[in-house]
């Protein structure tokens, strides 16, 4: 019973964090009011405020989500390339750029569309990446704790360069060609290194 009662409040707060995405697409959060959030989730305010205190804690529910499925797309990842892991990289480990390119309306909505609302939401997003990669690797590495913090932040700016990169570019490449291209370029850099140490 209480296990359906958490689904059930699940599914209310996707279909107001979907309505507020939805409504993002066209117009600014400045001029979003919880009406319009209720009327286009299809929910009374009632609802609405048994889930949510107002609509700028809906959207940080909705930068939340989108930072905590990024952080666990990037686990997946690159969960096994850790700095001393002498391991080249496959391309079919590595998910984030199909999580990206499968998000690009939300990504652009939250970095680009919202940064009056949402000033930081980008160094939020570069720190979730180095702090998950610490918490995934340091149990891994043999390596002083300066330069496991030096590789991840280089390893960091790597990626989310990729990353900011590919968007500016609109997605001219699939996530596949750009997948492919961020593991040729570690896997040269990684060959690189361990035919000089």
């Amino acid at each position: 019973m209480q296990n359906e009662s958490i689904r059930s409040a699940n599914r209310t707060k996707y279909l107001f964090k979907d309505a507020l995405l939805r409504l993002l697409e066209t117009e600014s959060f400045a001029y979003i009011s919880v009406r319009d959030i209720v009327e286009t989730a299809e929910f009374t305010r009632t609802t609405f405020y048994n889930h949510y205190i107002d609509k700028f804690d809906l959207l940080d529910d909705v930068t939340q989500d989108f930072l905590d499925r990024f952080a666990d797309a990037l686990q997946t990842s690159f969960q096994k390339y850790y700095p001393t892991n002498k391991m080249l990289m496959t391309k079919t480990d590595i998910i984030i750029f199909d999580f990206i390119y499968h998000n690009k309306n939300k990504y652009n909505l939250l970095l680009n569309k919202q940064k009056d609302f949402l000033p930081n939401y980008s160094r939020k997003l570069s720190e979730a990446v180095l702090d998950r990669l610490i918490d995934i690797w340091s149990s891994e590495v043999d390596m002083t704790d300066p330069s496991f913090k030096a590789y991840t932040k280089i390893f960091r700016y790597v990626l989310m360069g990729t990353i900011g990169g590919w968007m500016a570019e609109d997605f001219s490449t699939d996530p596949e060609t750009t997948t492919q291209e961020f593991v040729d370029y570690y896997n040269f850099k990684f060959d690189k290194i361990n035919k000089h140490s």
